[in-house]
């Protein structure tokens, strides 16, 4: 089979002939279809992310759609012809013990987490993988929607996970900073299917905003920000006390465009942190404790949303429509992950391995 594979950080990805995987207990072959390429890959390949990689060479990719192939004997639930949807997320479960967490064909999240990394190392830039059962979520209904336009699901799953760690509720009042991102902008799309009463996407790109905001003009309100002192006025006016604060922005280096939006919190209001900020951010002490405002971050998401999302998009709650993906097949892989470095918004870029197969 073909697979694109990293050998050595700062070079791009070879597409070669591997072995196919073999199945291993606890896990399926998933034949991939369609595998999202996340802006930030390139950091990965690149070397820019202090990402730890696995051992070269391996095979990287993020979340995708595919196909059961195989299924191992000591795994129920799933059968050979379903479409699933492969979710990057897992963490072992000994009790009494932390968790070891990786991201599979990204990157490990802790210490110890090599092995696991290792019983697990590759990802879906490939025509099939072995993937933990625990990680795969069969589509139901949502099995006839385009591969391409699921596997968006990548930034959906995470941005709801955002969304509920805030505790949103309808009719409440959102704002999204980095809304102009493809992470900030899939939490628009999807807190509008969750029943807000008002997001404000905050950004820096205009145009982008003005995309989000036909999404539902009623309840959609832009606020472009430059990064001065202007723009915690601004938001406030826009929010006009706002329930939750998701921060999506990505590797921003000062604190002033995540302490504009806390600052437009209503009492009992809370931030919730899902982005990439690299500055310490001085909370404001006082204001937190009389207000009785909370922060919490959120990391990936708890292990049924994405059935929840994609029944969402069964019952068409959650419209992808407005999704617009950029395809490319295996070959063009770093191609995939340069135009993905470049998108913004609703669009994707996506690689399918298997081109043929719908």
């Amino acid at each position: 089979m073909k697979a694109a594979r990293l050998h050595k950080v700062g070079t791009p990805l070879k597409v070669e002939e591997v072995a196919e995987p073999i199945l291993k207990p606890g896990g399926a072959i998933v034949s991939i279809l369609a595998s999202h390429v996340p802006n930030f890959m390139n950091g990965i390949v690149s070397g820019t992310l202090d990402y730890y990689v696995m051992p070269l060479p391996f095979i990287p990719g993020p979340s995708a759609i595919g196909v059961v192939e195989a299924v191992a004997d000591d795994v129920f639930g799933l059968n050979v012809g379903q479409k699933v949807f492969c979710d990057i997320n897992m963490a072992t479960k000994t009790n009494g013990a932390e968790p070891e967490k990786i991201l599979i064909g990204i990157t490990a999240l802790t210490p110890n987490a090599g092995p696991l990394q290792q019983l697990w190392r590759d990802g879906t830039f490939a025509q099939k993988v072995c993937y933990p059962a625990e990680c795969l979520t069969p589509l139901g209904e949502a099995a006839d929607v385009e591969p391409t336009t699921l596997a968006s699901l990548n930034f959906l799953t995470i941005a709801y996970g955002g969304l509920l760690r805030g505790e949103l509720r309808p009719g409440q009042t959102l704002i999204v900073n980095g809304a102009t991102g493809c992470m900030g902008a899939s939490a628009v799309l999807l807190s509008l299917a969750m029943g807000v009463g008002k997001v404000v996407a905050v950004g820096r790109h205009q145009v982008t905003l003005d995309t989000l905001v036909q999404l539902d003009p009623k309840r959609v309100i832009s606020v472009a920000v430059a990064g001065n002192a202007e723009d915690t006025e601004k938001v406030k006016a826009a929010a006009d006390g706002a329930d939750i604060v998701l921060d999506c922005l990505g590797s921003v280096k000062t604190p002033e465009p995540v302490l504009a939006c806390i600052n437009a919190l209503r009492p009992g209001g809370t931030a919730v942190f899902i982005g990439g900020v690299e500055a310490e951010i001085p909370l404001p002490y006082f204001r937190i404790m009389i207000q009785e405002l909370t922060v919490k971050g959120a990391f990936m998401y708890p292990r049924h949303v994405p059935n929840d999302l994609l029944r969402m998009i069964a019952a068409g709650t959650l419209d992808l429509k407005t999704i617009k993906t950029h395809v490319f097949p295996l070959n063009n892989v770093n191609e995939a992950i340069a135009h993905a470095a470049t998108l913004r918004g609703l669009e994707y870029s996506i690689v399918v391995p298997n081109s043929n197969s719908f």
